[in-house]
């Protein structure tokens, strides 16, 4: 194997494909990158075998080849070299040379056979949108996906599919985040989808008119961007039941400037951080609503105008949980919705009903 290839061209893939590279696997292989020169492209390729991104560039291929070099160091050192032009070539003695300006190094390498097979599929279901709107989509909902391992099925966001409508779902036990998006799709589809490969294809798209298609088999999932291609598996099991956790009506609704809230909250939350459970305090009053927050560090109260209907209510949530939903959202004014103290309130913006966010309050003594 030899080629030459610009090394910007090799750092940006190089940098892509490392993200679904394993770490500490039992199979030293899975740390490595796989090289692929044929005809006048080069592929590169990392899977830890739950998420393959694979990506190929232009190259001028002098003798066509495949091998898999060390990921990590490999990242690191084509990273350093932007401005090259970068000669590869695969050494008998198991070495990987890479020739720029007048220098040259070696990096170790494993045989190509030894690399998993990887199948792409573009059979089978498939949904169809634009850019923009399944950045909205994943941007509103895969924040809320639980990071613990302890319950597998919430590390992923359902894509529910039903006569075109698209429901996308996360939650993680605390808070719940809903979007409905209207989308072209051949079958109803029903997945849950790793938040960390919904998070990982946003970062592909650079082209919000352009629409993006997404293949989902049984167990997998595809899609292509331009020159680079995203696998991962889906997560198997039965999803929460989210319908049955949103509250039938309320009681007490109010709406609120949503950047007056953020930033009194955000204060707020820098006395409240010590605290394990971020508590801050709402106490809503007629056309006001009192903000506050204690520890040892201080207090903070502060007053924001609201438009209440319903009755006076004072309830606390985990600052934190409020402030991730109000910062991913844009609109000017918010609607929330409550029952008691001790019941989960939802966050909409006002005169949007196409996503919502559901959170729990945390208890505190009268």
């Amino acid at each position: 194997m030899k080629l030459i290839c610009d090394g910007l061209d090799l750092s940006d893939a190089v940098l892509k494909v490392s993200k679904a590279l394993s770490v500490k696997a039992s199979n030293p292989i899975l740390e490595g990158i796989k090289i692929t020169a044929k005809g006048d492209t080069l592929t590169l390729l990392a899977t830890d075998m739950e998420l393959t991104i694979e990506k190929k560039i232009k190259a001028d291929v002098l003798m066509e080849g495949e091998t898999v070099v060390v990921g990590k160091y490999f990242v690191e050192f084509v990273k350093k070299l932007e401005k090259e032009q970068i000669e590869l070539s695969r050494l008998y003695d198991g070495q990987l040379k890479i020739k720029y300006s007048d220098s040259e190094s070696e990096l170790q390498i494993f045989p190509a056979e030894n690399f998993p097979k990887i199948e792409k599929d573009e059979d089978g279901n498939f949904i169809e949108l634009t850019q923009k709107d399944f950045k909205e989509i994943v941007e509103k909902t895969a924040f809320a996906c639980s990071a613990d391992d302890s319950r597998p099925i919430l590390k992923g966001c359902l894509f529910e599919i039903n006569d075109s409508l698209l429901t996308a779902v996360a939650l993680d036990g605390f808070r719940m985040a809903v979007v409905k998006k209207q989308v072209l799709s051949d079958q109803n589809i029903k997945a849950v989808i790793p938040a960390r490969a919904l998070n990982e294809i946003i970062r592909l798209l650079d082209k919000d008119e352009n629409t993006i298609k997404i293949y989902i088999q049984k167990n997998s999932l595809f899609v292509q961007v331009e020159n680079t291609v995203l696998m991962s598996r889906l997560i198997e099991g039965e999803f929460v039941k989210y319908n049955h956790i949103l509250p039938a009506n309320f009681e007490n609704k109010l709406t609120v400037n949503r950047q007056a809230l953020l930033t009194s909250i955000e204060r707020a939350s820098i006395v409240a951080r010590n605290d394990r459970y971020n508590v801050v305090k709402f106490d809503i009053k007629e056309d006001m609503m009192s903000i506050s927050a204690k520890s040892e560090i201080g207090v903070v109260n502060e007053n924001v105008s609201v438009m209440l209907t319903g009755k006076d209510l004072t309830i606390a949530f985990n600052g934190k949980f409020i402030i991730e939903y109000l910062k991913i959202i844009d609109d000017e004014f918010i609607t929330i919705n409550l029952n008691t103290p001790i019941d989960p309130c939802t966050i909409t913006a006002v005169g949007k009903e196409s996503s919502l966010y559901l959170v729990l309050p945390v208890r505190i003594s009268a």
